[in-house]
């Protein structure tokens, strides 16, 4: 478009008079500087542009914006513009350099850190809130403390593999999710041109560890070894009744560590898990509910609430930009409990990873004290299985005889951590009355 007839003077005054024009754009050059042109648009934005010819070429090359850009900095850009052109370069295109430049530096100086913490933000709500808190804790554990200060572009397929060697070493399952998590958020780091597209560093590594299906159960011993360990442990209370929950009730990990106080009912002895916040809740629908024993209800009533903290087990407090304080579910209950089983020696060193009892078992052993007990028919409703057979489906309408049941297994798996069962003098009776019966009949 042509330049307005009108000339103006380059000060705020001239500048403030320029009104819009609903037919369009206008150019008003401004007196004694070369090119230097106010552009005024139909919605009354103006601009400082330079209109000049480069390889026989008219072009415009915005330098700011009024009133963001003064009077005085405008100078400053002509000059710096017209510098540009009497070297052979065009302003432009050093814009477009510029932009690229300070788009690099930005990626280079992107860490790992900075990529978990956005990663965290905008990928990890999409997932279940059981695996969010097993990432979290892969992220503090392993990958943050071997890869946190390096910049994301960087990291190569060999700093990836000397990881996942290391923690396959000792723990090759867990060095599989690990790799997992990695392999996702470097996905991510080329969708948010952190990384070129095509370089994921995890891509590379292929070798994946073997995994073995896991079929572990703590025996009687165990127990009575780990109900030692319990009783002599510094952990908190919390803590304790949060890895008894996975033994007396059969929870899952994240069903414990995500549990909030309004979900729990200990006038009716349950817990109910809204759909969304358990594992099967979308496939069925429905809330987990989960039976009590009377062991469990005391051990939750002896707990102190944390004042504003909405979650049986207290996580961490996070605050936010606005200074609000918002509550996080607790992520960390994978190291007290190695720190108990080591103390109840039922990890054992030297022996694999997978001899080694892991939060899941706990879950396992209720199940099987269930079955041990001739109340495998009541395992999967209470331990949130969906269902597959009619039985399933009729038990549960017999609510009395579910908590029956919990109350049962919860029972006698407590007095075995406790003491007052002795799974040793059980075995000796059992011993002498099949030693009498069979002298009877001989």
């Amino acid at each position: 478009m042509a330049a307005s007839e009108k000339r103006i003077a380059l000060n705020m005054t001239d500048i403030r008079s320029l009104g819009a024009d609903p037919d369009g754009n206008r150019f008003y050059p401004v007196k004694d500087y070369k090119g230097l042109c106010v552009q005024v648009t139909k919605a009354g934005v103006k601009s400082f542009v330079l209109r000049y010819r480069f390889q026989g070429h008219q072009k415009i090359h915005t330098l700011g914006v009024f009133p963001a850009m003064t009077p005085d900095a405008a100078k400053k850009a002509h000059t710096t513009a017209w510098g540009q052109l009497n070297n052979g370069t065009d302003p432009n295109q050093a814009k477009v350099n510029a932009k690229k430049a300070a788009e690099q530096e930005r990626r280079a100086k992107f860490t790992v850190s900075d990529l978990a913490e956005r990663y965290e933000l905008e990928h990890m709500p999409g997932n279940s809130e059981s695996w969010r808190m097993n990432i979290k804790r892969y992220l503090v554990r392993f990958i943050l403390p071997a890869l946190g200060k390096m910049p994301v572009r960087e990291v190569t397929p060999g700093d990836v593999s000397a990881l996942l060697f290391k923690i396959g070493k000792d723990t090759p399952t867990q060095a599989n999710r690990v790799r997992a998590v990695m392999r996702t958020m470097f996905q991510r780091a080329e969708e948010w041109s952190l990384r070129d597209l095509g370089t994921n560093p995890v891509a590379v590594v292929k070798v994946r560890n073997p995994e073995k299906a896991r079929d572990r159960r703590l025996s009687d011993a165990e127990l009575v070894a780990l109900g030692q360990a319990f009783r002599g442990s510094k952990e908190t209370p919390e803590v304790l009744v949060a890895l008894r929950l996975g033994l007396l009730a059969g929870m899952r990990k994240g069903e414990i560590q995500g549990l909030r106080w309004e979900w729990v009912d200990l006038q009716e002895k349950e817990i109910r898990i809204p759909p969304e916040f358990h594992k099967t809740g979308k496939k069925t629908g429905r809330p987990r509910v989960i039976r009590l024993c009377s062991a469990l209800v005391a051990d939750l009533q002896g707990l102190v609430h944390t004042l504003g903290c909405p979650y049986v087990i207290p996580g961490r407090v996070v605050i936010g930009e606005d200074k609000t304080r918002t509550w996080k579910p607790f992520t960390a209950l994978q190291n007290p409990w190695e720190r108990l089983r080591v103390a109840a020696k039922l990890a054992k060193e030297g022996e694999p990873e997978e001899q080694d009892p892991g939060l899941h078992d706990l879950r396992r052993t209720f199940s099987s004290v269930a079955s041990d007990l001739g109340l495998k028919g009541f395992v999967a409703e209470l331990v949130g299985h969906t269902e597959k057979t009619v039985t399933d489906i009729y038990t549960r309408t017999a609510v009395h005889r579910l908590q029956d049941a919990a109350e049962e297994i919860g029972a006698r798996i407590d007095g075995i951590l406790k003491g007052t069962i002795d799974p040793a003098k059980e075995a000796k009776a059992r011993e002498s009355k099949a030693a009498r019966k069979a002298k009877k009949t001989s």
